[in-house]
């Protein structure tokens, strides 16, 4: 078997990893949903047991029962959502045992959770996305904070606990004021030696030491995929990824100007690589993972979980996507006279006016009229991306996996490990277009009526 990359991402839910080949062929894939509590940091290294413990399975499976050391992954690489926050202790602090500070992480503050009435007056202002959530994370647990050695993400807490090393991982220098620098940190009142040194997206971070996942997560059963014959075994490389959004971005190859994704899952964001940075209205400006380039983001926040919502809300919670989908696509867009139109479908035309809404401005914005590269759980719905595609009038396409975080992942642990040059290379050999999805000129019609009458009231 050809040699892989542990392609591992946290998400809110679940974690998702698969094993990756230098071609772009997902050789297996798990995905472990989180205990529906509270997160605590110990959930994520379970989770990445068991998910690779299946893949082990699945591997072994393949190979008619036999599992050999050459199926286990040339190195790791790992991303997952951000801010998400977690406190990490020194090995020797007493408190462990403290029913208020069980084992060696204090609480996890999610990218998502509230921060209380008074957090916009109390945090800073600027172009850091880190510094709100770390002074909420110190004005919530301001025990643990005081007590911490690090403030790491989730991606970073696992490289910690697999390695050793702690790193904060910056998709590149340009990033810099959107995480921190002395000055911002100091002006908001944190300290910046619990923050991790930076390191780059495809760093090479360390490698595998049982002793420290040992450290990180005692107490409880141990973890049958870190023994000495498991499969994430002591010297596996474990390489930085990054955030979820910047890694999706490398796995749909949106790494050239004039290239764009739509990563859509419980949020969206429709983001187009630029070679100069943009400045416009209701559109966010980061450096692209590529030297020199940008990345300018429409961001939709719910456009996944207002679906999930009214799915919930009209009792059809038992009833799958695709069947939901397959019936609003065969309701009428324009109802007899006197006959309602299909709630449903109500919902999705919202959702795809909002999604044309923010293409059409990436497009003023921008000058480009890119295909999207589908990523995320959206992307598996085949009806709906038709459908988006038919309201929106850009076309769509989606790559071999829907998973654009695994796949950069993979891009990136392939180009850390020198089998490509440059990410871009890599992911120009590995990422692929499998179907497109370009609009109905009828329909586009149709939906550009209702969408005119729509902005227009």
């Amino acid at each position: 078997m050809e040699r892989t990359v542990l392609a591992v991402d946290i998400g809110t839910s679940s974690l998702k990893a698969a094993l990756v080949d230098a071609r772009g062929t997902v050789v297996a894939s798990a995905r472990v949903r989180f205990p529906e509590t509270q997160r605590v940091a110990r959930d994520w290294m379970v989770a990445l047991d068991e998910a690779a413990r299946s893949l082990k399975t699945a591997l072994c499976a393949s190979a008619g029962g036999a599992g050999h050391a050459a199926d286990k992954p040339a190195a790791i690489v790992i991303s997952g959502n951000g801010p998400t926050l977690v406190s990490v202790h020194d090995q020797d602090i007493a408190f462990a045992t403290s029913s208020a500070f069980a084992g060696d992480a204090g609480p996890v503050l999610m990218w998502n959770d509230p921060v209380g009435a008074d957090a916009a007056a109390s945090e800073p202002s600027g172009e850091s996305i880190f510094i709100p959530r770390l002074s909420a994370y110190k004005r919530k647990f301001s025990d643990h904070w005081d007590r911490a050695r690090y403030i790491l993400s989730g991606p970073e807490y696992l490289i910690y606990a697999l390695t050793g090393n702690a790193v904060t991982i910056l998709p590149e220098r340009r990033y810099e004021n959107a995480y921190w620098t002395a000055e911002s940190l100091s002006s908001a009142g944190l300290d910046g030696a619990k923050l991790a040194p930076f390191v780059t997206t495809g760093a090479i971070v360390g490698t595998v030491a049982r002793g420290w996942a040992d450290f990180a997560f005692r107490g409880g059963d141990g973890f049958a995929s870190l023994e000495p014959d498991g499969f994430l075994s002591a010297g596996i490389p474990v390489i930085a990824g990054g955030p979820d959004f910047i890694v999706a971005l490398v796995g749909t190859g949106t790494m050239v100007a004039g290239t764009a994704c739509d990563r859509a899952g419980t949020s969206e964001g429709l983001n187009v690589c630029t070679a100069a940075r943009v400045a416009h209205g209701g559109i966010r400006t980061l450096p692209a993972v590529a030297a020199g380039l940008w990345n300018a983001s429409y961001l939709l926040p719910e456009t996944g979980a207002a679906f999930h919502a009214w799915r919930l809300g009209t009792g059809q919670n038992a009833r799958a996507y695709p069947e939901i989908m397959a019936e609003i696509e065969a309701s009428p867009i324009f109802p007899a006279r006197g006959e309602p139109l299909h709630a449903g479908r109500a919902m999705v035309e919202r959702i795809g006016f909002s999604v044309r809404r923010g293409i059409e401005t990436l497009e003023r914005a921008t000058g480009f009229k890119p295909t999207y590269v589908l990523s995320g759980g959206q992307a598996r719905n085949e009806i709906w991306n038709q459908m988006k595609a038919d309201i929106t009038g850009a076309p769509f396409a989606l790559t071999a996996t829907p998973d654009g975080e695994l796949m950069g992942d993979a891009v990136i642990g392939f180009a850390a490990l020198g089998d490509y040059k440059t990410p871009q290379e890599a992911a120009a050999r590995m990422v692929r277009i499998t179907r497109r999805y370009e609009p109905d000129g009828e329909r586009h019609a149709q939906y550009t009526e209702k969408y005119l009458i729509n902005e227009n009231t």
